[in-house]
């Protein structure tokens, strides 16, 4: 018996991430099923000084930004990607997405990352967001970057 398939997809509600996310359940409808996990990623860094006071008001605007997530992003995605022989996850974390996506890509052994980009800067020229450059620099299994 052959092995699953399993992709995962960054996904932060946006068209470009719905295309990620759409282009990798083809794929796996193509391949006859398989298992795809969502993930989204609440930004956060670890670099600015706070006081303990803003350090607990960061943390209930993280609590509420997951909590929200959860509910506004990825349920109306698991229910517009949801098809038959293909079993959904998500995942809604906090900290930096192209470290999150890409150790959640290893835990989960996953096969393929799918990520939408948006472009700004020096990575514009390259065509490339910093997740996706970040991601493609980290990763340890085929990334499809989808424009």
């Amino acid at each position: 018996m052959s092995k699953q398939v399993t992709y995962i997809v960054g996904y932060d509600g946006g068209e470009l991430s719905m295309r990620a996310a759409e282009l990798a359940i083809d794929k796996l409808k193509f391949r006859g099923g398989g298992k795809l996990l969502l993930v989204y990623v609440v930004d956060w860094s670890e670099f600015e000084v706070m006081s303990v006071e803003e350090l607990a008001v960061r943390h209930s605007q993280h609590m509420e930004q997951l909590e929200s997530a959860e509910q506004d992003i990825m349920e109306p995605a698991r229910e517009k990607l949801a098809t038959d022989g293909v079993t959904l996850e998500s995942f809604v974390q906090v900290g930096h997405a192209a470290e999150i996506i890409t150790t959640l890509a290893d835990e989960h052994k996953v096969d393929q990352i799918f990520i939408g980009h948006k472009s700004s800067g020096l990575l514009a020229k390259l065509g490339l967001g910093s997740v996706a450059y970040g991601i493609l620099q980290k990763a340890k299994v085929p990334v499809t970057v989808v424009p």
